[in-house]
């Protein structure tokens, strides 16, 4: 990735920090085509998506993004850690024969081979000014902006564990509304946010926010190759051992 810079950018309600990208190379786990490309409107959910750092309103959509596919894997595959409080429901759960194998589950901690069938991997590189919102200056102004909101959804205060657990939906997703209207060091809006993974430090991620204009793919995008997700993929296989699953066949 190349060297980012960073500059401290007013807003009305206080600083915060915006980083500029200039052709850092990125990557994205998704759909067909190329996986660059804005998720249609009509896999949303009573006209929004629920991403951290989706519109509340349903007005524009974003595109997370990693700096490295590794990234991208632990992300996507994150529902289907183990939880014991989940695995736990499942076991008090009684069901008789027919209805197994008329709606079959998959344990906790497997993913079925399917799950890589209709998806791709895509890489290309991004430009643009994200906001930081882990930065120090930029925590300040949201908690200024945001404390009262997080208390009102039952957490303790808003810091930068609030903001990177993603919990709940509704804060993360207030904070990226707001982030979405401010402008960049030279006045154009900005591109969108760049957050540290809450799977692992230095696990740069990007939500790059859906402008006017904007056609299939963003414009702060160029796409260069896309492929299969093969089950042999190192990234992959790693994102497996970390996140403690293995594949269901079916």
């Amino acid at each position: 990735m190349n060297d980012h810079h960073s500059v401290l950018t007013p807003t009305p309600r206080g600083q915060v920090c915006c980083v500029q990208v200039q052709g850092a190379l990125a990557y994205r786990v998704g759909y067909p085509p190329t996986s660059w490309e804005w998720t249609p409107w009509e896999y949303a959910t009573d006209g929004r998506f629920n991403g951290r750092r989706d519109d509340p309103e349903g007005v524009w959509r974003t595109l997370y993004l990693g700096a490295t596919r590794l990234a991208c894997y632990l992300e996507v595959l994150a529902y289907a850690r183990k939880s014991d409080e989940l695995s736990a429901a499942l076991d008090e759960i009684i069901e008789n024969e027919e209805e197994e194998e008329e709606f079959p589950t998959i344990a906790p901690g497997r993913v079925p081979r399917s799950w890589m069938t209709p998806r791709v991997n895509g890489s290309g590189t991004i430009s643009g000014w994200f906001v930081a919102p882990g930065d120090i200056e930029t925590m300040a102004t949201l908690r200024n902006c945001f404390r009262a909101d997080a208390i009102r959804l039952g957490l303790a205060d808003l810091d930068t564990a609030a903001i990177r657990d993603g919990r709940p939906r509704a804060l993360t997703q207030s904070i990226s509304r707001w982030t979405n209207t401010l402008t960049d060091p030279a006045g154009n809006p900005v591109a969108g946010i760049a957050f540290d993974s809450r799977h692992g430090d230095g696990l740069v991620l990007w939500a790059l926010y859906e402008r006017p204009g904007d056609g299939p793919i963003s414009g702060n995008v160029t796409p260069l190759d896309h492929g299969p997700v093969e089950a042999d993929d190192p990234d992959l296989i790693e994102a497996m051992r970390l996140h403690n699953l293995v594949w269901e066949d079916s």
